[in-house]
């Protein structure tokens, strides 16, 4: 009976979705392209050359690209169909496996559109990765005797509290997840609140860590600090910020919106403040005060060249972004507090010193001064960030090869 009030409930929400789908695809078209496959239909086809097909789905961009190394191990054995629900994550996903694995976009969770989805792929398992808990998913595979695996999961305390406000419905779904690998003793904690079975969930640490597909090549650009995945409100602080310490001679701000769309504001807030601003995109020489980045995937080589990084989301509540990528290229490290989003991935690098947090734009003034002040502490905050990462690596390789292990052993 609950699992029919919430279709009927998806079901009414149906419409709002597609509006919301429509208004998205003004910004990016891609929103709208392939629609049907959000209701089930219009299915790419696959050609099966191995015993089993596995469906794993990663919702947007941050989880393609954390979940890659993964679904390379998967598809050494299986079919793989890879769904996503954004269509920066679908491009990113065909970018990084192309005809290694089909991919498309995630079926809205009504069981009529699942069902048609299960129908026509006919998985032998399902892998989630991170945070996604879908009812109708979960439930129709448990119905299929299809084993449901949750991987690299993680539930922040915004997460718990939204899930939390319909325990009614999640425990039941919880209690039908084969297995779920979690990222910390915190997020098990609260899986058990919300009633996932005791036996069926184990700490595992971060694929992160391992820093899947990490490639980067330095920039020839002037000195210049970065602001990396930035939105709304920080944007404004770093400008104000750079235009204290321009006394520096050559010094440039570079900064990557976590949203490319809102470059051209940016410049406008840039130019409006008396700041040489330029697009990326358009640069072609080193005239300049600030640089917007204007498309995605750029910015590990920022990360490498810069001389300190200020990780977006987190001076305003956002919820941060990956400190990993940035320690990994050792980058001095700047967060904001509001980094509940990797809460315990943050705790380990505050804990060892490893990055600075400030709290306003006036402190990460101070702390970008001090940087650029003492070398020496920016490079051994670049040092302690690196020794974080190399202590916490490993759990792509516990959990592929545990799922892999179990899927073998099914006939």
């Amino acid at each position: 009976m609950k699992l029919v009030i919430y279709n009927l409930l998806i079901l009414m929400l149906v419409p709002i979705f597609a509006l919301r789908i429509l208004f998205k695809s003004l910004a990016d078209k891609d929103y709208r392209n392939n629609f049907p496959s959000r209701l089930g239909f219009n299915l790419r086809p696959i050609i099966r050359n191995k015993d089993k097909l596995i469906w794993f789905h990663a919702v947007s961009l941050g989880e393609v690209i954390g979940s890659q190394d993964i679904i390379r191990q998967l598809i050494q054995k299986y079919d793989v169909v890879i769904t996503t629900s954004t269509p920066t994550g679908l491009r990113k996903a065909r970018k990084l496996f192309q005809d290694e694995a089909t991919i498309d976009y995630a079926p809205w969770d009504f069981l009529g559109f699942i069902n048609r989805f299960f129908n026509f792929y006919e998985p032998d398992a399902v892998i989630i990765f991170e945070t996604e808990i879908w009812p109708s998913m979960i439930s129709q595979s448990a119905k299929k005797n299809i084993p449901f695996y949750l991987v690299n999961g993680r539930l922040s305390k915004k997460s718990y509290q939204a899930y939390a406000m319909s325990a009614w419905l999640i425990k039941d779904a919880l209690q039908k997840i084969t297995f779920a690998f979690v990222q910390t003793e915190k997020h098990k904690e609260r899986f058990l609140k919300l009633g996932i079975n005791q036996k069926n969930i184990q700490v595992a640490g971060s694929v992160k860590f391992d820093a899947p597909g990490l490639k980067a090549e330095s920039l020839q650009m002037s000195p210049f600090i970065l602001g990396a995945s930035t939105h709304p409100g920080e944007d404004e602080m770093l400008l104000d910020a750079f235009k204290k310490l321009l006394k520096t001679e050559g010094l440039k701000l570079c900064i990557c919106p976590r949203h490319p769309e809102r470059s051209s504001k940016i410049i406008n807030q840039a130019t409006s403040m008396g700041l040489n601003a330029k697009l990326y995109s358009k640069l072609s020489s080193q005239d300049f005060d600030v640089c917007v980045v204007d498309s995605i995937g750029k910015l590990p080589g920022f990360y490498l060249s810069a001389v300190m990084a200020f990780v977006g989301g987190s001076l305003v509540p956002r919820g941060g972004h990956n400190l990993i990528e940035p320690a990994v290229l050792g980058t001095p490290i700047i967060i904001g507090p509001h980094t509940f989003n990797f809460e315990d991935i943050v705790s380990k690098f505050l804990q060892d010193e490893a990055c600075i947090e400030v709290t306003n734009g006036d402190e990460l003034t101070v702390a970008m001064q001090m940087l650029l002040d003492a070398p020496e502490k920016a490079q051994q905050l670049s040092e302690k960030a690196q020794r974080v990462v190399a202590k916490n690596k490993g759990s792509t390789e516990i959990q592929a090869s545990y799922i892999i292990n179990k899927i073998g052993e099914m006939h």
